[in-house]
């Protein structure tokens, strides 16, 4: 991971970060791919930059997740910051070869889909659907829980139920080994550690209200 100082081919820039924020850099053939993460948020997006005709070099930054997403809205705001700084530390590392032309930041084209576990658990009385349970199966720390909830906000907002995403145990797995949990619907909640037995409880008492 790279904090402060960027190389890109023969030119070096430098910008600072915030201490929460993170990017790690990828080559490319004709440029390089900044991908940025935050402490607590997950991925905010990437930046590519491209040599282009004429000696200048081309900028796209894409934020990540879905538009109607409020969380999207707030990574923006951390990431639009970053990648207008990292278009002026290209223009001063290379200044010779002309401006650098920035894209403002926009939704990434949609990846291959990827398999999620998640289970929708019905009420009792009535068979509906009564709340979901998202699996952040790799997902021990809180950005890595919000890398799932990110990716799940279509599949939660269109249900519209009582949801949760559960990750990975904290430790050996038992009864009292606690997982990081997030409710994201209909309401967000902080992160929180809980054991299976404590989550259960919560989630039993939703289920009771059901209908």
């Amino acid at each position: 991971m790279l904090t402060g100082t960027f190389s890109y081919e023969s030119g070096r820039m430098s910008f600072s970060l915030p201490p929460e924020v993170t990017v790690q850099q990828q080559h490319l053939e004709d440029g390089a791919v900044y991908l940025f993460r935050h402490q607590t948020l997950g991925e905010l997006g990437r930046i590519v930059v491209r040599d282009v005709a004429g000696g200048q070099c081309h900028i796209s930054s894409e934020v990540v997740g879905d538009a109607a997403d409020p969380m999207t809205a707030t990574r923006l705001k951390i990431f639009q910051p970053l990648s207008e700084q990292l278009t002026a530390a290209l223009d001063a590392a290379f200044a010779s070869r002309g401006p650098a032309t920035p894209v403002p930041p926009h939704p990434p084209v949609p990846a291959p889909d990827e398999v999620i576990a998640s289970k929708m658990i019905p009420c009792d009385r009535c068979g509906a659907a009564a709340a979901l349970l998202i699996f952040a199966d790799t997902a021990r720390t809180v950005g890595e829980v919000e890398d799932y909830a990110r990716k799940m906000y279509s599949n939660y907002r269109q249900m519209n139920v009582p949801t949760w995403v559960i990750g990975a145990p904290l430790g050996i797995a038992s009864d009292r080994t606690p997982s990081l949990v997030l409710k994201v619907w209909p309401e967000r909640q902080p992160v929180r550690k809980l054991t299976p037995h404590a989550f259960n409880r919560e989630l039993d008492a939703v289920l009771k209200q059901c209908c």
